[in-house]
């Protein structure tokens, strides 16, 4: 086992106690981390993520995957110290940061970058989990902070570009934050990452990404990515839809991306009309409290064609990509359903 593995029982910079290991988190930006519980001097948990550098010890050319994993770890823990900066509410902030040598290993496969994040309850591919369902409101209030954080996030010109159910963490005062920036993007810092064609989960992604038709605006492509990450989930949470595969399972196989050889142009139209019959699937699963505004923002924020996604008063302006409409749009709607819902509960 890589050194990552051997944090248990060490006490790291400031007081820090590595309690225990717990489950495994798949990747971040790239990287094996090894999750563990650790406690601050005053006995409080929180969660440590130890990146694995180990994988670059095995690739062709080591120096360079260390470099590229070093870039990634320095550049997630810098966006997140201007996160913290700037005081973003409904982002998960690292609480810090560091390095640890692990006893019997080298002075450099023994070295563990870390970053340590207040502990939180859950996340939202959980809840959904052992709920099968989310009420209404609880969706609703979900979505409301997801979008707040999104929208500070894009003025900060950070982009997330993995936006998913599991990267949205429940804490114990109700709220959610939005998590995990291993395959952000900021405008004016490159990174390795960057040169990827698709950023984040390919399940969860856009269609243009997947059919490598990458904007070269860092505004529509880094942006217009999240958007779509957005709709997504808001139909997930509301009718369980994952609407990139939703769209695809729709499709034709000639037309899916691993078989498409013509211009994003063309198969857009496909892809249009795959869409059209999601949305159909998806206004027949949401409650009928919300049904409407539901499907209207997942079938302006997950249009396939980039240059008409976005709210509809926005296309073709400055302002396409923003999210302060939709911030505005469910706010006023959690105030209106949360009336409606105890209107229907006394009826």
């Amino acid at each position: 086992m890589s050194a990552a593995e051997h944090l248990a029982g060490m006490t790291l910079d400031g007081g820090w106690t590595v309690v225990s290991k717990i489950a495994h988190v798949p990747s971040s930006g790239g990287m094996f981390s090894v999750p563990y519980i650790v406690e601050d001097k005053s006995g409080k948990e929180h969660f440590l993520k130890a990146l694995d550098f180990s994988e670059a010890f095995n690739a062709l050319d080591p120096a360079r995957e260390l470099q590229n994993m070093t870039s990634a770890y320095n550049h997630e823990r810098d966006v997140l110290e201007h996160c913290r900066d700037r005081r973003l509410s409904r982002v998960v902030l690292a609480v810090t940061h560091g390095y640890a040598q692990v006893p019997n290993f080298g002075a450099i496969d023994g070295r563990v970058a870390y970053l340590i994040f207040e502990l939180a309850e859950s996340d939202v591919r959980k809840q959904v989990d052992l709920k099968n369902r989310l009420d209404c409101l609880i969706s609703l209030s979900i979505l409301n902070d997801v979008t707040l954080g999104m929208m500070q996030l894009h003025r900060e010109t950070i982009a997330h570009q993995d936006l998913k159910p599991s990267n949205v963490l429940t804490y114990a005062d109700g709220g959610c934050r939005v998590g995990d920036f291993g395959r952000s993007a900021r405008r004016g810092y490159q990174v390795w990452m960057d040169n990827l064609v698709v950023a984040g989960d390919r399940t969860y992604a856009p269609p243009e990404h997947l059919y490598s038709n990458l904007h070269p605006d860092f505004v529509v492509r880094r942006i217009g990515c999240d958007l779509y990450l957005l709709g997504n989930l808001a139909a997930f949470l509301f009718s369980g839809i994952n609407v990139t595969a939703a769209v695809f399972s729709r499709l034709d196989p000639a037309f899916h991306p691993t078989n498409w050889n013509g211009t994003y142009d063309q198969v857009l139209p496909h892809l249009q009309h795959a869409f059209s019959k999601v949305l159909v699937d998806l206004e027949n699963a949401v409650d009928s409290l919300v049904q409407a505004e539901i499907a209207t923002m997942v079938r302006e924020l997950c249009n396939p064609d980039i240059a008409r996604r976005g709210h509809r008063k926005g296309i073709g302006s400055a302002s396409q990509f923003s999210l302060e409409r939709y911030k505005s749009y469910t706010d006023l709607l959690l105030k209106r359903t949360t009336v409606s819902a105890r209107s229907r509960s006394a009826a």
